[in-house]
């Protein structure tokens, strides 16, 4: 274990001191700070503690390296004075000659009371912070202020690669790989669990959410959605792996252009031939590993997009995924403005760069409820929409049950795409209830796990080739809004899945008053939830019970099952501005709208008789002793832009649920 250099910051003084340390443990760069404090020891700042401690911050690096602090965990918790390090990719990897000493600087601060306390101050608090870390660090100033503002030190890690990995040593790093247009893509390889030089394993490539960075911290054993297993998870899988900031994101260069097959997908193969090149991984060809791909949402879409446009891959993952970005964000030609507006403020906050097209259509959809067709083309051009009919490789589809942002459909979509193709792609598929939403159900313990191990299985039956662990997993499994599994040897939509006959309920419906905002579904607002989802703009995208609704009685048998889209359909007349009512189903049970999600259905308000039919989001509901279930027909949803006045008489309203057949 190597011991590293501190060098003070400005303004500090000799009231901390930092003995850093450095270790290679299974390919992986860890050490610890080894920070106390003359007045607080080393007790460092927690969800508990926000005064009267230290705070660690990651500064810089010598060779565009990455340190993530606070990663190494200690039995039952992790330790906030910890650090995993990935070194920037400097050597020979076949040879290891080039490694060089590599140097990481940390910021360890003090936090006082009195930091605290401005800290906390409504409105200025958020300006306070930053002041505070200048005064610290200005010459002289910090150190008059250092009772009352704390101090600050900053250690420089040292890393002689050579004297911590010597020779062809595995070692997991971060190298920036070349893109087929020149753009660099930050990409991160952690080695297989033991692995040893000379030896190979297979690879997996795990993309990020959209406005997240690629997972860097080696022991995680999620991804950055809680379906998807870690590094940690895979590598103990005996399967090396590959993160990256996607192109425009954190570390990498160019400009996003949201999952776009001339675009991401080439940059996902540009590092499919990079890592090939790598001793540790194995191929099935030359040029062409072992690889299969994981991920939720953006990380699920370059899963198909890579898939369909590179033969390499052998099987993937994807998860929480799209069909269409039309059909998703701008459905029945009704802008989805709750979830444009989060996605939009987490690409800024993190400072990507994106395509010129996008905030100016997300504006446009906020200001007027539409979208221009050059928008549109922006959003169809992006991910799997016209490319799944070209997909070759086995895929695992998992689509969440309480995702408003891509709904089930969305699967069943991509489904149907691929089972339609000439080619018998192993497919399967599971209906989970978690990302992109809020599971406000019971939660089954053994799904996520669960999850973890059909992916692992997944992965060992088509890329790694052991066996078929894959047989095992149920062509279609899905959890309800009880937090029971169910499996099934048939997909929702294929024949013999449902009842002949669907269970039909009716209603005479009613006037209907068209305000914005007041009576309609949504904001989410409770004492009880989490603040993420109580918190603008995220809880715009749940659906609540309406004050201002027609509703519809529904109660299907005792013991049935409804796995799929209901049918609404109803007669109207009405006048106004809007293009648009909403529909969703009440659990009357819980009290909650089923799935969290709300149906728009397109209206033409021109005084005339109408007639409407549409199906509503798919649900996975189970009716219980007690259980019924209301339809309400609605004017406004926080997850849709919607401002518009009028009113329709809604009448001879119908409902048509699919029974799951249970005799199969």
């Amino acid at each position: 274990m190597a011991r590293a250099a501190v060098t003070a910051g400005q303004g500090a003084t000799d009231g901390i001191t930092v003995s850093p340390t450095v270790d290679l443990v299974d390919a992986i760069v860890r050490g610890s700070l080894n920070a106390t404090s003359t007045r607080y020891g080393n007790t460092s700042c927690s969800s508990t503690q926000t005064s009267s401690c230290l705070t660690y911050e990651f500064v810089s690096s010598s060779d565009n390296g990455k340190l993530d602090l606070g990663t190494v965990a200690a039995p039952g918790q992790t330790t906030p004075q910890s650090y995993t390090i990935l070194p920037y990719l400097t050597w020979n990897l076949n040879t290891g000659a080039g490694k060089t000493t590599q140097t990481f600087n940390v910021r360890v601060t003090e936090v006082t009371d009195f930091d605290a306390f401005l800290t906390g101050l409504p409105l200025i608090g958020t300006l306070a912070g930053p002041l505070i870390s200048l005064l610290r660090e200005a010459p002289l100033v910090g150190s008059l202020l250092a009772p009352f503002i704390g101090e600050t030190l900053v250690a420089e890690i040292a890393v002689n690669m050579a004297t911590l990995a010597p020779a062809t040593t595995p070692v997991a790093f971060t190298y920036d790989v070349t893109s087929f247009d020149g753009v660099k893509i930050s990409t991160n390889f952690f080695p297989a669990a033991g692995i040893q030089a000379g030896t190979q394993s297979p690879l997996v490539l795990n993309g990020p959410g959209l406005g997240a960075a690629g997972v860097t911290d080696p022991y995680a054993t999620r991804g950055t959605e809680e379906f998807v297993p870690g590094p940690s998870v895979v590598r103990a899988a005996n399967y090396n792996l590959i993160t990256w900031d996607p192109r425009g994101e954190f570390a990498s260069g160019g400009i996003l252009q949201l999952d776009n097959p001339f675009y991401e997908g080439r940059d996902a193969s540009a590092i499919i031939s990079w890592a090939a090149e790598n001793p540790l991984v194995q191929l099935d060809n030359p040029g062409d590993p072992a690889v299969g791909m994981i991920g939720g949402s953006y990380g699920g879409a370059i899963q198909w997009v890579t898939a369909t446009t590179d033969p390499r891959v052998d099987g993937i993952v994807p998860g929480i995924s799209w069909n269409s970005l039309n059909s998703s964000l701008y459905p029945e030609d009704i802008f989805k403005s709750a979830w444009a507006t989060v996605l939009s403020l987490s690409l800024l906050t993190t400072g990507a760069r994106i395509n010129s097209q996008i905030y100016p259509a997300v504006l446009s959809g906020l200001l007027f409820g539409a979208i221009d067709e050059t928008a549109q083309a922006v959003l169809g051009s992006s991910g799997p929409t016209s490319l799944l009919n070209q997909l070759r490789t086995p895929s695992l589809l998992i689509q969440s049950t309480v995702d408003t942002l891509f709904p089930l459909a969305q699967s069943v979509t991509n489904a149907q795409t691929i089972l339609a193709n000439p080619w018998e792609t192993p497919f399967k598929m599971a209906w989970y209830c978690g990302s992109h939403g809020y599971c406000r159900y019971p939660a089954d313990p053994d799904m996520d796990p669960g999850l973890f191990l059909d992916t692992i299985a997944w992965l060992d039956t088509y890329v790694a080739d052991i066996g078929d662990p894959a047989a095992d997993i149920p062509v279609f499994q899905w959890w309800d809004q009880k937090g029971n599994t169910y499996s099934s040897e048939l997909l929702p939509f294929q024949e013999g899945f449902n009842l002949p006959v669907p269970y039909t309920a009716s209603g005479d419906g009613g006037m209907l008053p068209i305000i914005p905002v007041i009576g309609g579904s949504g904001p989410l607002s409770g004492d009880n939830l989490p603040s993420f989802v109580t918190t603008f703009p995220y809880n715009g995208t749940f659906g609540t019970p309406a004050a201002n609704a027609v509703n519809v009685t529904v109660t299907p048998p005792v013991g049935s099952q409804v796995v799929g889209a209901p049918t609404l359909s109803f007669d109207y007349q009405g006048r106004g501005n809007g293009k648009a009512v909403f529909a969703q189903l009440i659990d009357n049970a819980t009290g909650l709208v089923v799935g969290n999600n709300v149906t728009p259905i397109p209206v033409t308000l021109d005084g005339q008789p109408n007639t409407v039919s549409i199906p509503m989001q798919d649900i996975a509901y189970t009716v219980g002793v007690g259980d019924s279930l209301t339809l309400q027909i609605l004017a406004y949803s926080s997850l849709y832009a919607n401002s518009s006045i009028g009113a329709i008489d809604i009448s001879n309203v119908e409902l048509a649920l699919p029974l799951r057949n249970q005799g199969l």
